[in-house]
């Protein structure tokens, strides 16, 4: 057994991003009616990832970066109206004043049903044996992660929101509880639901950090969004905050990393829950479980056993004479449960005709992946200059692949031979162009490929070499290739132009391409959204 204490960093959000500023905005916010500072206000473009918040005495200062010239300029307070104004109204020479518009709402009366009344609680809160962490602390500008919570068709009064802090720092921070809707059409957070400000500052220790919500009379039903924003502290440095974060399972997990920013949904879950009072009738929300493993199957090179799993189509046991198309998808330990559960979704919302098969290839455990990807998903051996440890054994993955695991899935259950596709994110998407690489030498396993953010830049740009000399003409049906990268990744981390990359694969007609950019995302923000969009370029046509 390995120890059930060890720290390691699987996402660290990057700061504020560093681009040359077309204008540079400063100012004011204040209560329109009592004429007072308002502090913490999220000032920002929607959507976009570029903002900022004011600070205890009202002032604000934020740089717009190129190419926002039409956007407007928003700012939202808990309990204000928002305001907005068009970036080419305001004059960067001068002050701006900005009064916001107090809100002023019925309160209903609090009713809670049922005649004996029980705390329960809501969200993720079992910490796993193998713990990572996720970490965030920006002078400038508030950060903002929260978890989706079924809370039923009961009233619960919502007393406290806890989040697991996996390190310390010296110094306390401010926090404010956030409330929001839930769109289950969209599957993304949508407005503010409770108006109310809850700030609260806390020490910064090891264990669970609670926040006390009873004094505020939140009380709600059904299924809505609960955030921890972490308050700015405007100083020249700051220590991150690490908090614990949970992989696999089929939970619903979000953050923003600016004000009023794009909503990014994880690789991972937070150790966040709520606690509520409501009818003790009530039916507790179940612990969100990662799902265990079908077969175990080992490689003919490698000695470590890899973990298989699979989802089946709803109506697969009723329908004894169908095949269906089959999803393999790598980095099994973190994305099958949430891909499993976006193919529920998007086939019962006919975004897909056909329900697929979901094969996730996983290891022992995620702290296992974490370590062994590096090897099994390059290939050849990495530069000095990439700094991997191990690396090169994507031939003998592929091989593995090959012999091991297809047979193995064809076999035992009904699949369309003719239709199946590999997912991969990061390094694994890197994986899956050496599979499309592989295809188009003749050797191919697979008939589509989905690309999320692929390390393309790995050991000096060899597979966009190696796909460069495409041959002019093959038979037979194109592959489809759906590939995407962040908006933000490309211009943060340089990376290489994902545009060029798609003219080159274009160049031999050989492929249904597809080439999608994020808006307003990062490196981990498009693995998800990704495979779900992947999935519906690849099925969403026979």
């Amino acid at each position: 057994m390995r120890s059930s204490k060890i720290p390691l960093v699987i996402l660290l959000i990057l700061g504020s991003h560093d681009a040359l500023s077309q204008m540079h905005i400063f100012g004011k916010v204040a209560d329109a009616g009592k004429k007072t500072p308002l502090a913490f206000v999220n000032i920002g473009i929607i959507g976009k990832n570029v903002g900022t918040a004011s600070l205890q005495n009202g002032t604000f200062e934020i740089g717009i970066p190129l190419g926002h010239h039409d956007d407007t300029l928003t700012f939202s307070g808990v309990g204000y109206h928002e305001f907005s104004i068009p970036l080419s109204q305001i004059d960067a020479r001068r002050e701006l004043i900005v009064r916001l518009i107090e809100k002023i709402e019925q309160l209903n009366e609090i009713v809670i049903s049922g005649e004996k009344q029980e705390e329960k609680k809501y969200g993720i809160r079992k910490r796993g044996m193998i713990h990572f962490t996720d970490g965030i602390f920006k002078n400038n500008d508030s950060f903002e992660i929260g978890q989706v919570l079924k809370l039923g068709n009961r009233e619960v009064q919502i007393s406290s929101v806890n989040l697991y802090l996996h390190t310390w720092r010296a110094d306390s921070a401010s926090f404010r509880i956030n409330f929001y809707s839930y769109n289950e059409t969209d599957n993304r957070p949508a407005k503010r639901i409770i108006e109310k400000n809850i700030l609260q500052r806390k020490a910064i220790r090891e264990g669970w950090l609670r926040f006390e919500v009873l004094p505020y009379d939140v009380v709600l039903k059904g299924t809505v969004f609960v955030t921890i924003e972490f308050i700015p502290e405007h100083k020249e440095a700051v220590n991150q905050i690490f908090y614990e974060v949970k992989i696999g399972g089929s939970s619903k997990s979000f953050f923003r990393r600016s004000s009023l920013g794009r909503w990014s949904q994880p690789p991972h879950h937070y150790i966040l829950f709520a606690t509520g009072f409501t009818d003790a009738n009530a039916p507790e929300e179940l612990e969100d479980e990662e799902a265990t493993p079908t077969v175990i199957l080992k490689s003919a090179e490698q000695m470590e056993p890899y973990s298989i799993f699979v989802r089946l189509p709803k109506n697969y046991n009723r329908n004894p004479a169908s095949v269906y198309p089959v999803v393999y998808h790598v980095d099994g330990n973190a994305f099958f449960d949430p891909i499993s559960s976006s193919a529920d979704q998007l086939f019962r919302k006919k975004n897909i005709p056909v329900d697929p098969i979901v094969v996730g290839i996983g290891y022992e455990n995620a702290y296992v992946m974490d370590s062994l990807r590096d090897r099994d998903y390059t290939f050849p051996k990495a530069l000095p200059s990439d700094s991997f440890l191990c690396s090169g054994g994507g031939a003998q993955f592929y091989e593995f692949i090959k012999t091991k695991v297809k047979p193995y899935i064809n076999h035992t259950y009904r699949t369309d031979t003719a239709r199946q596709t590999i997912m991969g994110h990061s390094l694994g998407g890197y994986f899956v162009l050496y599979a499309l690489l592989k295809d188009i030498q003749g050797h191919g396993l697979f008939t589509d490929y989905v690309a999320a953010s692929p390390s393309i830049s790995y050991c000096d740009n060899y597979i966009v070499k190696a796909l460069s000399p495409l041959p002019i003409s093959r038979q037979g049906r194109k592959p489809k290739l759906y590939l995407t990268v962040g908006e933000l990744e490309m211009k943060e981390n340089g990376s290489a132009d994902l545009n060029q990359f798609g003219d080159i694969l274009s160049a031999g007609g050989l492929l249904d391409l597809k080439i999608r950019i994020y808006e307003g995302s990062e490196h981990m923000g498009t693995a998800i959204p990704s495979f779900e969009d992947g999935m519906k370029f690849i099925l969403g046509e026979k």
